[in-house]
């Protein structure tokens, strides 16, 4: 279950990283990257009750709070991105 939880996560932050999308996600409708804040945030919490790595939900909260840096941000979903796919493929419990 929690592995597509993560996928999910996984596919907003993929998302976010292409640039057209992360400049209006960013620009137009900051809120957005909160509500995608506080999707990471609950993500983080049930990984860490279920014991499962929680370092792309944390990177992943980081990355949406740099919205105010057009270029880092796109990095920092980017490295998100990457660290939420390593999970999923080398989590432990992860099917």
């Amino acid at each position: 279950m929690i592995s597509r939880i993560k996928w999910l996560s996984f596919s907003i932050e993929l998302f976010l990283t292409i640039p057209i999308f992360g400049s209006l996600a960013g620009n137009s409708m900051p809120f957005l990257l909160c509500l995608v804040a506080l999707w990471h945030a609950s993500v983080l919490y049930v990984s860490r009750s279920e014991n499962q790595p929680i370092l792309g939900s944390a990177l992943g909260i980081i990355a949406s709070f740099l919205n105010f840096f057009p270029i880092i941000r796109l990095i920092a979903h980017g490295i998100a991105a990457i660290v939420l796919a390593y999970e999923i493929k080398n989590g432990p419990g992860t099917e």
